[in-house]
């Protein structure tokens, strides 16, 4: 998804509706992200001849596999997010815009930024049964570990105990 500056001044309006995929090897240094399913792009783009920009408002759905922070195993994280993106074919000091070099707007790396923004910083399984542990250690859940704070004196305080009153 590449448009010059003059067929996006020719076109005026570009509509699309596609699925795309990323290559694996784009993926392969992200540690929050396994893979991406299902990735289904659809929108449009106008070009403004007066500010010489090009707007477009993107829907991204999809499918993110992402590694569940207590297990590792792949988690399907399900993504539908909307977008506006404003590309200029001038140097602009806004940092909400993408400059536009070669007279060429590129979609797709912008696309791939926007699904990393999406990506979550911690994902949990909603099937875990099992929690890992091992030998000295084990992993709680969030109502094991409520309880046994509860359940914890601190040690400060625990000579008071002892402490017996009289009537």
């Amino acid at each position: 998804m590449k448009w010059t500056k003059k067929e996006l001044i020719a076109l005026q309006e570009v509509t699309f509706d596609e699925d795309i995929e990323f290559d694996k090897e784009a993926l392969k240094n992200n540690q929050l992200l396994l893979d991406v399913k299902d990735l289904h792009l659809e929108g449009n783009g106008y070009f403004n001849d007066y500010e010489d920009k090009f707007e477009v408002d993107l829907h991204i759905t999809g499918t993110l596999v992402c590694p569940c922070a207590i297990s590792n195993q792949p988690v399907n994280v399900d993504l539908d997010s909307l977008y506006h993106e404003t590309f200029v074919f001038h140097e602009e000091e806004n940092l909400d815009v993408h400059v536009v070099k070669n007279d060429i707007v590129e979609l797709l790396p912008i696309v791939f930024q926007l699904i990393n923004l999406d990506v979550p910083l911690r994902v949990v399984s909603d099937d875990l049964k099992d929690y890992p542990s091992g030998e000295g250690w084990r992993v709680l859940s969030e109502a094991e570990y409520q309880k046994a704070k509860h359940d914890q004196v601190d040690p400060r305080l625990a000579k008071l105990k002892e402490f017996k009153a009289e009537d």
